[in-house]
């Protein structure tokens, strides 16, 4: 059976920035629509910027990535597209000196399917197929940094899964249907800290502490302030604290697991310096010690 054509996916398209609901059609309808060309030939001839946003705003706009629904924003992503639309600016390229040549090398990348003039005529855009589509950002940001290494720059806005392209029109745009799936993903490197050592011992007390704060469903995390320190105090144990952080946020009415899990996730990340003696003081204040357990 032969593949669908990229082309022919579906994406969200807006009747000029002010749209903020706008319609589903083709990303073939978008980019090979002639009906704007008057315009963005006028506006290509304007000498300022101003003037050319003026005609700009009120151009077709879409969303490559895929469509949204009812309005454009990225938590309202019905269906990615499995493409990515990147752009390259003149003026983040100064040092670039042969710019006329730039769609010709990137028509050299088997990931490229698609790359053209911006409206402006002065700036580049490409449309590239993701392997990954559920992880937009970590694509993204593997592809500014290849591209980074090959002497391009790439618009850093394009990171966003609802960013929105202008209509643009290249007599000449570099088009593969055969394009291949950019596979590249960027993971953040997790920073080291140096966890305070979690002995068996200092564990088997915090243990007996979690188990009286559990069995009198006493709250020791009354205020932000207090579960922060609780929390960076048990991150100080590594991930073996994350376990006895739901045990005490768990006392507090407004305590949701998913909630818990992202801010421990986010302490294991700092660098706070409080060890796992502010817990035992915080306890204590509470009558809490692991000699009563």
């Amino acid at each position: 059976m032969k593949a669908k054509d990229i082309f022919d996916v579906e994406i969200s398209i807006y009747n000029g920035v002010r749209d903020v609901y706008g319609k589903t059609c083709s990303l073939r309808s978008f980019l090979f629509d002639t009906k704007h060309i008057p315009d963005i030939e006028k506006l290509r001839s304007l000498p300022t910027k101003a003037e050319r946003n003026e005609i700009k705003k009120r151009l077709p706009m879409a969303c490559i990535s895929g469509v949204f629904k009812p309005t454009r924003k990225a938590e309202n992503l019905v269906k990615h597209s499995g493409l990515i639309c990147i752009d390259f600016d003149r003026q983040d390229n100064l040092e670039i000196e042969n710019w006329d040549e730039v769609k010709q090398e990137l028509s050299k990348l088997p990931f490229i399917a698609y790359a053209s003039l911006s409206v402006s005529g002065t700036g580049y855009f490409a449309i590239i197929p993701l392997k990954y589509p559920d992880y937009h950002k970590g694509q993204f940001e593997k592809l500014k940094r290849d591209f980074a290494k090959w002497g391009l720059t790439i618009d850093p806005a394009c990171g966003d899964v609802c960013r929105m392209r202008c209509i643009s029109y290249d007599p000449d745009p570099y088009i593969n249907t055969e394009a291949v799936q950019y596979a590249g993903y960027y993971v953040e490197p997790k920073p080291f800290f140096a966890y305070q050592y979690a002995s068996d011992e200092t564990l088997d007390k915090v243990a007996k502490c979690c188990d009286l704060i559990a069995k009198h469903k006493i709250d020791i995390t009354g205020d932000y302030k207090s579960w922060f320190t609780v929390g960076c105090a048990l991150a100080s144990l590594g991930e073996q604290g994350r376990q006895f952080f739901h045990v005490c946020s768990a006392q507090n009415p407004s305590y949701k697991r998913g909630e818990s899990d992202h801010k421990f996730d986010n302490l294991l990340r700092t660098s706070k310096r409080i060890g796992i003696g502010s817990f035992f003081e915080i306890c204590k204040d509470y009558g809490i010690t692991f000699r009563d357990a």
